[in-house]
């Protein structure tokens, strides 16, 4: 089968274009084995990312037909139209073709401490089945960045954390075995945290783990909300 590809090509002080191939690919083909065909048969300096080749490892997310997904995820065969069109994350500095500059995104991740700050006796501390529950949801992202590319306020504004640092400070938020929770609620709670989230739910599709970001952020929102005004609770919940 004869597959038509459509690639952004970018190089540093010669600018960006267009370029096509015809690739002859099997059934069954991911766009990433697609790629690799170009690289080694017709093309061999277009540069792109890829590691694993199993959805795990998240190098190889990349705008395929104008949506943010895993190139070893996507088969050729369920997407649409005659051409397949490949560009580099939108929302990311390109340093070459379909390579993008991450800091943005790991100063994001960084900005919300994604490691667990252990109280005294954290150890001996036990979790409850319902908050085990929410925060296992969590573990299967693989940082891709997918999310963060599809995000049009992370992608206009990289002050903004992103779908997926709002999501890990969320996890980090709800263990009872943190010690920096106040230090994390300052940081979910500020400008460029939860409330700079307009809802776009562009994060659900883009994730190929199907995690869907948003619906963390609101059930953050809930969270700081409910704390916020815990007196409402004492002084009517209780009454």
């Amino acid at each position: 089968m004869v597959t038509e590809f459509r690639v952004f090509r970018y190089s540093p002080g010669r600018g960006n274009r267009w370029q096509e191939y015809r690739v002859e690919t099997r059934a069954g083909a991911s766009v990433l084995e697609g790629l690799q065909t170009i690289r080694a048969d017709l093309d061999p300096t277009l540069a792109y990312r890829f590691a694993c080749r199993s959805s795990v490892c998240g190098s190889c997310a990349m705008l395929i037909d104008g949506q943010p997904r895993l190139a070893c995820q996507t088969r050729i065969q369920q997407l649409k139209g005659s051409c397949i069109v490949v560009a580099p994350l939108p929302g990311l500095p390109v340093i070459k073709d379909l390579v993008v500059d991450m800091e943005p995104f790991w100063t994001a991740y960084r900005r919300v401490m994604p490691w667990l700050v252990e109280k005294t006796g954290a150890k001996d501390m036990t979790i409850t089945k319902a908050v085990s529950d929410v925060m296992e949801k969590f573990y299967s992202c693989i940082l891709c960045a997918a999310c963060f590319a599809a995000c049009p306020e992370a992608g206009g504004k990289h002050t903004y954390l992103g779908p997926m640092s709002l999501m890990e400070g969320y996890r980090l938020y709800l263990d009872p075995r943190d010690a920096a929770g106040e230090e994390r609620r300052k940081i979910l709670s500020g400008p460029d945290g939860v409330w700079g989230c307009h809802g776009a739910f562009a994060c659900i599709d883009a994730c190929p783990w199907d995690l869907a970001p948003v619906e963390f952020s609101a059930q953050l929102r809930l969270k700081l909300v409910g704390e916020k005004f815990s007196w409402l609770k004492k002084a009517f919940g209780q009454a």
